[in-house]
């Protein structure tokens, strides 16, 4: 007898699905359009802060040694780091009793900035190295620049030098240089020895040194610039100035002049912005050197003249800077 094939087994694999237990389509989710558009506008905020190079909406504190100069500096810079979409907070204290500035105010400037006390300020460089080192041995703009940013605490740096200089000078009668064919510092030997030399300030002994081949006579100290260049100018007497000074009261004269000075004479008097390195950004350092690359002495004094009849050093500044696009 034949027996009947048995049924084969049913596997899960072999069984239709019924519409109930087939798997539901996949449905793309709807995207939050809302959401999507609040996360895109935070990262363009961010990548707007990164930009700016600031990670906080503190305002840049920017301050001076009081001295008319480094007030209208100070403006200056500020106007030009505003421009870079940074709140800037400038403390304007008048009363610097010299151009140059005050060591011991600069000494203050260096340690409240090291402290984060404060965020930029500016400075001459000269000044800036002697105040940090006892009796440096660099003179060129360039040794100096690098000596100053190795001897600045950790964190606070140096941006670009302006063509701003308040090196001292040295001036003669024209026709007394004419008369010894002498041009530059470095000649100042072949005048006749014993001249008198008059200045404003001192004549520290670095000064002496740094002019000691001129093979002067007699110095007379703390005379007004203006007596100065007079006495210079009858041939009879040498002058010191600052290079501020020289460029107020000596640039438009032709009977007077500044001896070239070259690699010779006393240290540098660059102006630079002395700041917190974690505080100004790639937009800022831009707007610093482009204040470098226009900022000039001539510049600065006509500034300078124009705050000393009672202008306001910020608007001054605004308007150097519109003139010049900074």
């Amino acid at each position: 007898m034949t027996e009947p094939n048995p049924m084969p087994e049913s596997t899960p694999e072999s069984m239709p699905r019924s519409a109930s237990t087939q798997a539901p389509a996949t449905r793309p989710r709807p995207v939050p359009t809302r959401a999507a558009a609040l996360m895109a506008a935070l990262v363009v905020a961010l990548i707007a802060l990164t930009g700016c190079g600031s990670d906080d909406a503190e305002p840049l504190r920017i301050r001076s040694d009081g001295s008319t100069p480094m007030r209208v500096a100070a403006a200056v810079y500020a106007g030009a780091l505003a421009r870079t979409g940074v709140p800037v907070d400038v403390d304007d204290p008048a009363g610097g009793d010299r151009p140059g500035g005050d060591p011991a105010r600069m000494r203050e400037l260096v340690d409240a900035t090291a402290r984060g006390e404060v965020d930029l300020f500016p400075a001459l460089s000269g000044t800036l190295l002697s105040t940090l080192v006892p009796r440096p041995t660099e003179t060129a703009s360039a040794d100096v620049e690098v000596a100053v940013n190795r001897a600045l605490p950790q964190d606070v740096t140096i941006g670009d030098p302006a063509a701003v200089s308040d090196r001292p000078r040295m001036i003669a009668a024209q026709s007394l240089l004419e008369a010894h064919d002498v041009s530059a510092l470095a000649d100042c030997g072949s005048l006749p020895a014993g001249l008198p030399v008059v200045t404003t300030g001192v004549l520290t002994p670095e000064l002496r040194h740094a002019f000691g081949g001129c093979r002067f006579g007699a110095v007379v100290e703390r005379v007004a610039a203006a007596e100065v260049v007079r006495r210079a100018a009858t041939g009879e007497a040498l002058g010191v100035l600052t290079g501020f000074e020289a460029a107020a009261d000596v640039s438009e004269r032709s009977d007077v002049v500044v001896l070239r000075a070259d690699g010779d004479g006393p240290i540098a008097q660059d102006l630079v912005p002395v700041y917190r390195s974690a505080r100004i950004g790639k937009s800022q350092t831009k707007a610093l050197s482009r204040v470098a690359g226009e900022l000039t002495t001539a510049d600065l004094m006509e500034l300078v003249a124009r705050v000393d009849r009672g202008a306001d050093p910020r608007a001054v500044a605004d308007e150097w800077r519109s003139t010049r696009g900074v």
